[in-house]
């Protein structure tokens, strides 16, 4: 039986309306068994209302890259999930290592932002990785593992993680094979532990000439792509490979 395929299309703090509209009708032309692909787009927050008009009884999937832990409030600049949820996003990217050193985020905020959102039924894809230093001095893998054991509630149904080494993103340099299928084991091994299940996908300088690759490794099951995801042709090849 094929494995089910993520492709997360992570546009960060780009696109305008004009560039996301002309997008999605480029995307739309993709030949992909939604049943086997899930294919979702994570815009910036004031694309979604756009986005969600879009892709309304469409086969692409909406996400968001953030949200915040409290339902409303006083967090000025924050969204919530429920409104998420209203504009249709299914999926939320959250603990990225953009908004984890940017945003001074730390493990228990990420893990209180995935219960928020699995309360109102958004599943969070929740992003898990090293930095180079820690890479060299070969301690990551308890980094990963402490990484998994603060931010993951144990009461979880479906558990997506993107293993996005942080020495990997934007830099154009991707892990080794051998070193992705490492880290995608042990992440797989420690969750099993604690009876869950994970999708797991890779993030870091993915794009159309290791993408197969990658979704070939034995537990991956997608990419979180990031600057490759901007152009809809160079996506479009992607999802074709599955």
């Amino acid at each position: 039986m094929k494995k089910k395929i993520f492709i997360v299309a992570n546009w960060k703090m780009n696109l305008s309306i004009k560039d996301a509209t002309k997008f999605i009708t480029i995307i739309n032309r993709a030949k992909y068994d939604n049943k086997i692909t899930k294919v979702i787009i994570c815009p910036q927050f004031l694309l979604i209302p756009k986005l969600s008009h879009l892709l309304q009884n469409n086969r692409v999937l909406l996400g968001a890259q953030d949200s915040h832990y409290n339902l409303s409030g006083a967090f000025t600049g924050d969204t919530s999930s429920d409104l998420l949820k209203y504009f249709n996003c299914e999926y939320v990217i959250l603990g990225h290592s953009e908004r984890r050193q940017y945003h001074n985020e730390t493990y228990n905020i990420v893990k209180q932002k995935i219960l928020t959102a699995v309360s109102v039924k958004i599943k969070p894809i929740i992003c898990v990785g090293e930095t180079l230093d820690e890479r060299k001095k070969k301690n990551y893998k308890k980094v990963i593992e402490d990484q998994l054991e603060k931010c993951i509630p144990t009461n979880l149904k479906e558990v997506i993680i993107a293993y996005e080494p942080i020495w990997s993103i934007g830099t154009g340099v991707t892990p080794k094979y051998s070193e992705i299928e490492e880290v995608s084991n042990i992440i797989y091994e420690f969750l099993k532990k604690k009876k869950l299940r994970p999708k797991i996908l890779y993030g870091g300088s993915v794009n159309k000439k290791n993408f197969k690759n990658i979704i070939s490794i034995k537990n991956i099951c997608g990419g979180l792509i990031g600057g490759a995801s901007l152009n809809p042709h160079e996506l479009i090849e992607m999802i074709e490979k599955v």
